[in-house]
């Protein structure tokens, strides 16, 4: 007896942490997914000088950069009020392509075309200067300037964003308003996927032959790996429930014959089907529920292929020669990234996999565990 009720606490323990790893395994795909962009964004390696603000100002007009986010990053300064910043320089769009969330303003064209002294500082910093982060209209100086601030944008939080992101506090400004900007080199150039102006990257030098100096990160197709791991899994979890509503409905329908039969030694078939028509009516609307609950978790968490387009083959999917030149250029890709600067996206993604995926495999074992326990209890339920 007390043998069974081990057995029944160690079930119920797998379950509870079965729950609450499976509630951390969606609110961290979820927060990290919805907090992605969907851009294609092109990273500079440090060992090259890459494209300039200069290249950028003398793009034609015609050329759709409304959809165009430009960032360069400037050594680290140290702040009277504030501290250490990373100065970074950025066009009228950068804060509308990346989607962030900013209390008051960011840097708009006007700024840029201007020349406008403003400035926006993450909330981090902006407590440092007042205890309820109030501190738009203030002014902070920089290389000599005094800036003043239009808006405090939100520093990503929580613990997988946190050891994502760097230790830098950045704060931007227009790149008209650094003196010299027009040699400065471009750290991040990314487009709003969809848009004209993923049209206008290749007049800007962001080419395949050029992956020496820009390497391209595709973060639209990362949100999407990252946004589909919990259908995946819901989509594991529907198999398996369909595995067993279907061996529960053969074993109701065998139950239901044997019934059937013991009538029908008595009874015509309309005298059986009178006498057990509510038995066959419940045994139907029971099959009916459980087959619709897998069906139900099919179409409200439909998993997908997420296939970046480099992996697939123009014309010949067996083609073993494409999936080799792939790899290989993964593999330099993957030394490239060790000259890369600190990248937030890429981070994230690398991070937001690195955990989320021991975490579906777990979930995935736990949920086979709980499955084959609760069987055993069935079918020894079912022998007595």
């Amino acid at each position: 007896m007390v043998k069974k009720k081990s057995r029944h606490i160690g079930l119920w323990i797998v379950c509870v942490c079965f729950v609450m790893l499976g509630i951390l395994f969606f609110t961290m795909s979820y927060s990290v997914a919805n907090e992605t962009p969907r851009v294609l964004e092109y990273n500079r390696s440090r060992l090259s000088e890459g494209v300039t603000f200069a290249t950028y100002e003398k793009m034609p007009q015609v050329s759709f950069t409304d959809n165009l986010a430009l960032c360069g990053e400037l050594k680290t300064e140290n702040t009277e009020k504030i501290g250490k910043v990373k100065p970074s320089l950025v066009n009228g769009h950068f804060f509308d392509v990346y989607d962030l969330h900013v209390g008051g303003s960011g840097i708009t064209e006007d700024h840029v075309v201007n020349k406008t002294s403003a400035i926006v500082i993450s909330d981090n910093a902006a407590r440092k200067m007042s205890l309820d982060g109030n501190v738009v209209g203030q002014t902070i100086s920089l290389f000599g300037k005094d800036f003043t601030i239009v808006g405090v944008y939100h520093k990503p939080d929580g613990f997988l964003r946190g050891i994502s992101s760097d230790i830098f506090d950045r704060a931007y400004i227009p790149y008209t308003c650094y003196e010299g900007y027009g040699k400065q080199p471009l750290d991040t150039v990314a487009a709003k996927k969809g848009s004209y102006s993923e049209k206008a990257l290749p007049l800007l030098g962001m080419l395949s032959s050029d992956s020496g100096y820009y390497l391209e990160n595709d973060i639209d197709i990362k949100r999407d790996m990252i946004s589909n791991l919990p259908n995946l899994f819901v989509g594991f979890i529907a198999i398996i429930l369909t595995v067993v509503v279907i061996r529960v409905i053969i074993k109701m329908g065998k139950g239901a014959a044997k019934r059937l039969r013991e009538t029908r030694k008595t009874e015509y078939f309309t005298g059986v089907l009178r006498r057990n028509w509510l038995y066959l009516l419940s045994r139907v609307l029971i099959a009916a529920a459980l087959i619709a609950v897998p069906v139900m978790l099919f179409i409200f968490f439909p998993p997908k292929l997420v296939i970046p387009q480099n992996y697939i083959p123009y014309d010949n999917i067996f083609e073993l020669n494409h999936y080799l030149d792939v790899f290989t250029s993964h593999i330099q890709q993957a030394n490239s990234n060790l000259a890369m600067g600190n990248c937030y996206y890429q981070h994230l993604f690398g991070n937001a996999m690195l955990m989320l995926v021991p975490m579906l495999l777990l979930l995935m074992t736990l949920s086979l565990v709980i499955t084959v326990r609760i069987s055993k209890l069935v079918k020894n339920r079912s022998c007595r």
